[in-house]
């Protein structure tokens, strides 16, 4: 019986566990790229954010660099043009272990809350995270885009 029940348990959490789709950022030159990302919750290949939510955001960066500083921005697209997620510090240190590992896995988790102004759309969320505050976009250590949801406020 505890046999079986274990074999369960095992089976539902292989079952639950999920890597989030995503893709390259368009207009990148990326020299790395994350790998294993997640999004929790999310229970679809398109990820719903409900108003208010918290969310965890955990993958791997795998660059060529030892950047000791890099930034992260995290981005939502809104009208063609994409706004900065307010609340999230630039300072990817917040997040990842830094100095960042040349040719290895960096793991990082970002925690937040999900906006309650935005109006329900499908749109793209883009990570993306460079060498320093003076790189410019062409130094992108990676970028990627994820399909969500913007669900409705509950009512």
């Amino acid at each position: 019986m505890i046999r079986t029940i274990f074999a369960l348990c095992f089976v539902f959490a292989v079952a639950s566990a999920r890597i989030t789709p995503v893709c390259q950022c368009s207009d990148s030159n990326s020299v790395g790229a994350i790998t294993n990302f997640n999004i929790e919750p999310c229970d679809s290949d398109r990820c719903v954010f409900k108003p208010n939510t918290k969310v965890t955001i955990t993958g791997e960066l795998i660059t060529n660099s030892t950047a000791e500083n890099p930034i992260m921005f995290v981005e939502v697209e809104s009208g063609r043009m994409f706004i900065e997620y307010p609340s999230l510090s630039e300072n990817a240190c917040k997040y990842i272990a830094c100095p960042l590992k040349a040719d290895a896995p960096n793991p990082f988790k970002i925690e937040l809350v999900t906006l309650d102004w935005l109006p329900p759309m499908d749109t793209i969320m883009q990570l993306s995270i460079i060498e320093s505050k003076w790189s410019n976009d062409d130094d992108s250590l990676a970028c990627i885009e994820i399909e969500i949801d913007i669900d409705i406020i509950a009512a």
